[in-house]
């Protein structure tokens, strides 16, 4: 285990858990009114962001420290698992609608997205086999199998429909995809198809329509579709280089819908103004930075495959809530990762994170960079 390796393991450690306890802070700052209005309770949301918090520490530690190859040995197995998980909650009886989607298993006071675990499974799983087949991977045809199962699970996601985590989801896996021995035109090919499906889904779904117009126009239709995206608009503008302190924000005083969730980035700088967004900023981009340096840097091509696949994916949520947040994307209900209230994104973040900073078994760096 080389000292580069160590200290940008304890580097995301240390990141990814500042992070986590700001965002504990803020989903109490974002949520505190609406929730006492709601419930009667103004730490609602942050007692219940806790224990998503303690569960995800505790797999963040244990995938932190096991072998990587443990994990590996379930690949098949957790792919399955979360495939029968994407068909059993279509299932009405089994599956909850919230919000318009059939995407959440209740447990108790509490619920699970399957989604997310796909998402990760689907890493995992691109992970073993790009490894496997990583000689071979120049023709589309080796590649195949791990298409098709991209797209079986990223149509039962659609089913629900959750367009944003499909779209991280099929996303990582492109980005992912780069990192083999693939022809260019396979490239051009498998993008241009996945453009055109992107646009049909779109244009077939009236809900997904009515985003993209809204986007482009939120002033249209002020308060319905374009309410959103103008109230958090409204909440980063005047928060000038400063901000109005904590628990300052005006746009959480039911103005800007369900605040602590997907558009929590906006109550952090109608707070803490462009300086506190630009620390934001600075820190998640270091936190990628140490985790891509530290995936090529590992033993063996899977665990570098499967850091960089991980790290992708948090990369592409990221830069997706944050563009929907200015207004640069119609809106798609993706949390920011660690700061978001969230129990499903929360767990398999920091489970992700875990793995990102795991370096046991470290050998001779597959990829070889300067230190």
């Amino acid at each position: 285990m080389n000292k580069v390796s160590r200290d940008n393991s304890l580097i995301i450690k240390i990141i990814t858990f500042s992070i986590l306890t700001f965002g504990l802070i803020m989903v109490y700052d974002a949520s505190n009114i609406w929730a006492n209005y709601k419930f009667n309770d103004s730490f609602y949301y942050l007692k219940r962001q806790l224990i998503f918090a303690t569960v995800g520490a505790f797999i963040f530690y244990i995938a932190s420290r096991i072998s990587i190859y443990r994990i590996r040995k379930y690949t098949k197995l957790i792919l399955i698992v979360s495939l029968i998980l994407l068909v059993l909650v279509l299932i009405p009886g089994i599956g909850q609608v919230r919000n318009g989607s059939r995407s959440w298993f209740g447990i108790g006071a509490f619920g699970f997205q399957p989604s997310e675990l796909f998402k990760i499974a689907l890493i995992i799983y691109a992970a073993d086999f790009l490894e496997r087949h990583y000689d071979k991977s120049t023709k589309l045809k080796e590649i195949m199998p791990l298409l098709v199962i991209a797209i079986l699970g990223f149509g039962l996601v659609m089913f629900e429909p959750d367009f944003g985590t499909g779209l991280v989801t099929l996303a990582g896996l492109a980005m992912l995809l780069f990192v083999t021995k693939l022809r260019s035109r396979y490239y051009v090919i498998i993008g241009g198809l996945a453009v055109g499906f992107f646009i049909f889904l779109i244009v077939s779904a009236p809900y997904r329509f009515d985003r993209i117009v809204s986007f482009l126009n939120p002033y249209e239709d002020p308060l319905g579709t374009g309410f959103q995206i103008i109230q958090s608009l409204y909440a980063i503008g005047p928060g000038g280089l400063s901000g109005f302190g904590f628990l300052n924000s005006m746009q959480q005083h039911y103005y800007l819908p369900e605040p602590q969730t997907d558009f929590i980035f906006a109550i952090v700088v109608s707070n803490f103004g462009f300086l506190g967004a630009v620390l934001i900023l600075i820190t998640y981009g270091y936190l990628f930075f140490c985790s891509y340096k530290l995936a090529i840097n590992m033993d063996d091509l899977y665990s570098s495959l499967l850091k960089i696949g991980l790290t992708n994916s948090i990369v592409i949520q990221t830069l997706i809530n944050l563009c929907v947040v200015v207004g640069l994307l119609p809106v798609t209900g993706i949390t920011l990762p660690l700061l978001s209230y969230g129990g499903s994104s929360l767990v398999i973040t920091l489970f992700s994170l875990g793995i990102i900073s795991n370096i046991k078994e470290e050998k001779d760096a597959f990829f070889n960079i300067s230190k």
